[in-house]
């Protein structure tokens, strides 16, 4: 279901604005995707002696849960208010496009990477196709994405004939399975952790996976979790607890190498599910109680579908940045830079999807 739709249908649900949250979500994930990139290039070129570093950190600590939060409002999309597809509807519509995103992207930071990066051993040519399939750092969740939705099929009668108890289930073999995944990271700080994690080695359950249980987590929290307010702020508690553990063990693992390290800014630890759940039930539980005038939901659903090309552009734009104007998070004090930069970056990428967009040629690309 598109964001147009999403508009559309608003004013006639017994809940005017629970679609709105949903867009408002998805620009909060993509204003973390951008910090989260700003943050983990920034702080892995930081020696963790910089006074830099740990504002730095604990925004990352935050911006982690960008990628869960993305793959959640994903499943609510693509699942819990999409229509049902056919096969061939399904492998022809939003597989394809997301292929064609990935190549057409993967091309373009090919290129960029050859022409901003220091020639390398081998032909132009042998580094361009090792560019080419290796893709761009961040575009990693794309292969994911078109993964989930090929395994829509199977997941899609779960939601929908499930219920609550299949929802429950599924939530509870995500958090079991996030935790030997954070157990597998973490073998080298934690008693007997190795011992933990050489047992959930035994079990490969795959990210892919993993990320399936996020996509059916986000329609189970939808549809069927409703919580007084002790235990909404026990879980906005420990949202926050996983936030800040997140930066802990960040810094802790730093401290022991010598040097940055950014192994737990994987987006399946269990540190990330409890703060992704958090700032989804904020959304879900807050946000959605807000109503919103039909100009501003106009602009938020316009703003949501700039989305995914925000995610794709970004990266071009902090570079355009940094080259052009010299400016990064550490330009001036990052307790502001990683806010005001992130937001300059998200709006001015934005801007540039936009333009792109209005050219036909073009508009397919994002």
């Amino acid at each position: 279901m598109s964001t147009a739709n999403i508009t559309s249908e608003n004013t006639s649900t017994s809940e005017p604005n629970r679609l709105v949250w949903v867009d408002l979500l998805r620009i909060a994930a993509s204003v973390l995707i951008v910090a989260l990139n700003l943050t983990a290039v920034q702080l892995r070129g930081l020696p963790v002696s910089s006074p830099a570093w740990q504002p730095i950190n604990l925004y990352l600590g935050l911006a982690r849960t960008a990628t869960s939060l993305f793959t959640m409002v994903a499943g609510i999309l693509f699942l819990g208010l999409g229509k049902q597809r056919t096969l061939r509807q399904l492998l022809q519509g939003p597989v394809r496009k997301i292929v064609v995103i990935y190549i057409a992207w993967s091309l373009i930071y090919a290129v960029f990477s050859v022409l901003t990066t220091p020639a390398g051993a081998g032909t132009l040519l042998s580094r361009f196709a090792a560019l080419l399939i290796s893709s761009h750092y961040h575009l990693w969740f794309l292969p994911v994405l078109i993964s989930l939705y090929l395994l829509s099929p199977f997941l899609q009668p779960a939601v929908d004939q499930g219920g609550e108890r299949v929802g429950r289930y599924a939530a509870v073999l995500l958090i079991l399975g996030l935790l030997g995944h954070t157990m597998v990271l973490s073998g080298d700080l934690l008693p007997m952790a190795d011992w933990v994690s050489t047992i959930a080695e035994k079990f490969p359950v795959g990210k892919v996976l993993l990320f399936a249980g996020y996509f059916l987590l986000s329609n189970t929290l939808h549809r069927y979790f409703y919580a007084d307010k002790k235990i909404e702020a026990a879980i906005y508690l420990l949202g926050l607890g996983g936030i800040l553990a997140n930066a802990a063990v960040t810094w802790l693992a730093s401290q022991k190498l010598g040097a940055t390290d950014l192994r737990f800014s994987d987006p399946l630890s269990l540190m990330t599910f409890f703060g992704a759940v958090a700032v989804f039930l904020v959304f879900k539980s807050q946000v959605s109680k807000v109503r919103f005038a039909y100009r501003a939901r106009c602009l938020i659903a316009n703003l949501s579908r700039l989305t995914l090309g925000v995610f794709l552009i970004h990266p071009l734009v902090i570079y355009f940045l940094e080259k052009a104007f010299g400016l990064n998070l550490l330009s001036f004090n990052p307790i502001l830079s990683v806010p005001l930069l992130t937001l300059l970056v998200f709006f001015l990428s934005a801007a540039v999807i936009l333009g792109i967009k209005k050219l036909p040629f073009l508009s397919w690309i994002a």
